[in-house]
């Protein structure tokens, strides 16, 4: 009885916490991350950087040409892309032959075998990254579409501050209710648990990454290990903003909204197959009891203040309940205003943060079922990701 008693109260006690620290956390996310639409341009500065945007792209024929386009109607001077190929099946190659063939300023690389010890996107990174002539090279995701002048933007923001890397989280477009309502919550835990607003500080250890929109100098990446050392790692884009603030690279993370876009997750079944890696591989550390663990942990706090103010023993319990929930309601409201996404997703974040548990039980699963991830196409087993593994959650 005590025991049990005890309990409840150490459940009590970690959800009032865990809201406290959200309240906190979306409070210097709002304030010190910054927008890349509020990001001032010299229009008469003369003598912009080169910069290379690399594109790794693999079966990506509904969305390539549109997400190109958007690039290549940039006025940035000096402005060099680099689409890799990499073994589409699809009219992914052709469409960029085409699209190269129609501006100079785009090269295309074809990529046919995979050698053997890389993960495909991470090989295409790394060739366009060879090829590249920039002083700035700008790795992007090939369903990703930047608004003319968030180049110009976001190179005079990072020139200004002395950065050496400068990701750029992108505004995630709508795609159904059930979805959205999902990315809203999940991306609300994700940047809270990220710390992401102290990405900027050399004394923190939190560090970040953005597949859309990753601006790294150069000259900062060759003083790494370079993507050889990721060339095993599903989530790159993390692992780099690891890589490169561990050997000192100056480093802040900003939000696109308006300016750098995609449709994250257009379907159902495009959520399920992203998660599969994403959790299994990045959060769960290839493990199904993490993986688990984490989902149900999660979600045990996202959910106490509807579970105390519906089964707490006492007055005093469901009082507590009922505060966290309006707090809970107020902060994801909060977050879902400054992320662009409807404050009214806040009403349902306890049934978002249930379906984010059965998730990564279901990632968790899987994916020790399979004994490994798909991934564009290609079976990796956990054998051979775990030991290539960087980044650190």
């Amino acid at each position: 009885m005590k025991s049990s008693r005890t309990a409840r109260w150490a459940y009590t006690a970690a959800a009032f916490t865990y809201w406290l620290s959200q309240v906190y956390s979306v409070f210097r996310l709002r304030s010190e991350v910054p927008m890349v639409e509020q990001m001032p341009v010299d229009e008469s500065r003369t003598g912009w950087p080169g910069v290379s945007v690399i594109i790794a792209a693999c079966n990506e024929e509904a969305a390539i040409e549109e997400a190109v386009r958007s690039r290549l109607d940039d006025d940035y001077p000096g402005l060099e892309l680099i689409l890799v190929d990499d073994r589409s099946t699809d009219r992914t190659g052709e469409i960029a032959d085409r699209l190269a063939g129609e501006d100079p300023r785009l090269k295309v690389i074809h990529i046919t075998k995979l050698p053997e010890g890389w993960l495909g996107k991470v090989h295409a990174m790394n060739e366009g990254a060879l090829a590249a002539i920039g002083d700035w090279l700008l790795f992007s995701d090939a369903d990703v579409r930047v608004r003319e002048g968030a180049i110009k933007r976001t190179v005079a923001y990072a020139e200004e501050f002395g950065l050496d890397h400068l990701p750029v989280l992108p505004e995630l477009l709508p795609s159904s209710p059930l979805i959205d309502i999902g990315i809203s919550t999940l991306s609300r835990i994700l940047l809270t648990a990220g710390r992401v607003w102290a990405v900027g500080d050399p004394r923190s250890s939190a560090a970040a990454g953005s597949g859309s929109f990753n601006l790294v100098r150069r000259s900062a990446l060759d003083a790494t290990e370079g993507l050889e050392w990721l060339k095993l790692e599903v989530a790159d884009d993390a692992a780099m903003g690891q890589m490169l603030k561990a050997s000192g690279a100056r480093q802040r993370l900003a939000y696109g909204r308006g300016q750098v876009m995609v449709n994250f997750y257009p379907t159902v079944r495009d959520a399920l197959a992203g998660s599969e890696r994403a959790l299994f591989t990045a959060l769960g550390g290839f493990s199904m009891l993490r993986t688990c663990a984490i989902g149900v942990g999660l979600t045990a706090l996202d959910l106490s203040p509807l579970l105390l103010a519906v089964k707490g023993r006492n007055d005093g319990t469901r009082r507590i309940g009922r505060a966290l929930f309006a707090i809970q309601i107020g902060v994801s409201a909060a977050f879902n205003r400054w992320f662009g996404r409807p404050a009214f997703h806040a009403v349902f974040a306890p049934l978002a943060s249930t379906a984010l548990a059965a998730l990564m039980v279901r990632a968790g699963v899987l994916g020790k079922v399979r004994g490994g991830i798909m991934w564009r196409g290609t079976f990796y087993p956990t054998s051979v990701l775990k030991p290539g593994r960087r980044f650190k959650p």
